[in-house]
């Protein structure tokens, strides 16, 4: 069992992102800053920067990575954007999308990837508590990632992947402790606060989540640390398309709030459910998603074009 908080915590998204989601603009009429092969500035590419005026997004050049100078590797190599829709009972069902950057390089049956949490959805309980992500905790959870290599797929045959099982490691991402051991050491509490840490730079403990309470009159803050691992199990259905489920595990601890009016609010209890589908789909075949043109498409990238890429993201 975990709080409502902890399952926000498995999709975040700025806090503006959710109008963003329903009804934001589309990547196809978003303006570039800088044309690929433009020179950068001294001090960098500041200039390429796509701000959606709220600051919600903004695409940053950040450069592919050097595995394979990108265009190496097995049929499987590229980029995928990761949608897994998350279930939790709390009195009520509620359901949240997360969204992932995959970044693959495979010969055979080996593989070497990079997992990127992009962007989570806040699961709400009706008419009691709304969490939110604010920008500053959004791109803390942007700029981890995890690194892994080894024989993922599963297959006789690995020049024909069709319905090859991809099986990689569990990830484990913790956010505002420093733990020995990330998946198995306690998390901070108020009462033993000693591996806490002000991860998102705001003045307070742990990180800070946004809530909006039936007991409150206004918006409060929620000082938290998270811990979130999962683990992704699928099958290869075509070299653009890995289909399976997920194993979420959240812990999370409260180690302050704002104002007393959400101590009710943090008490309620979630349970996520077992085995949330996922979908992986390749996006570095489509030049739409890369919004900068810098050749990589990046978690702002993946958010922003989530709609055209899954769907169903919006239900």
């Amino acid at each position: 069992m975990v709080s409502v908080r902890v399952a926000a915590a498995i999709a975040i998204v700025a806090s503006s992102a959710a109008v963003f989601f329903a009804c934001g603009p589309s990547a196809s009429n978003v303006p570039i800053l800088r044309e690929a092969g433009d020179p950068c500035p001294v001090g960098g590419c500041v200039d390429s920067s796509i701000d959606l005026g709220d600051g919600s997004i903004v695409i940053t050049p950040d450069p592919l990575e050097d595995w394979d100078g990108g265009d190496a590797g097995g049929p499987l190599s590229g980029i995928f954007a990761v949608e897994a829709t998350v279930t939790a009972r709390a009195g009520v069902e509620v359901t949240s999308k997360q969204l992932y950057r995959l970044r693959i390089l495979q010969e055979g049956n080996w593989i070497h990837e990079k997992t990127t949490l992009c962007a989570l959805e806040l699961p709400s309980v009706p008419n009691v508590v709304t969490l939110i992500v604010p920008p500053a905790l959004q791109t803390l959870i942007e700029s981890r990632s995890t690194e892994d290599e080894g024989d993922y797929l599963q297959t006789s045959d690995p020049t024909n992947l069709a319905n090859a099982t991809y099986a990689p490691p569990p990830f484990v991402q913790v956010f505002g402790a420093n733990l020995a051991n990330p998946t198995t050491d306690p998390l901070p509490t108020m009462d033993a606060g000693a591996t806490a840490t002000d991860d998102d730079n705001d003045g307070h403990p742990g990180v800070t989540l946004v809530a909006t309470a039936v007991t409150c009159t206004q918006s409060e803050e929620l000082y938290v640390a998270l811990r979130a691992e999962g683990e992704l199990t699928g099958k290869v259905q075509t070299l653009d398309t890995i289909t399976g489920y997920g194993q979420i595990t959240l812990n999370e601890s409260v180690l302050g709030y704002s104002d007393p009016c959400l101590a009710v609010a943090s008490q309620i209890q979630i349970q996520v459910e077992p085995n949330s589908p996922f979908t992986a789909t390749r996006v570095d075949n489509n030049p739409a998603y890369d919004i900068d043109h810098n050749g990589n498409v990046s978690c702002p990238e993946i958010v922003l074009s989530a709609p055209q890429i899954f769907p169903d993201f919006n239900q």
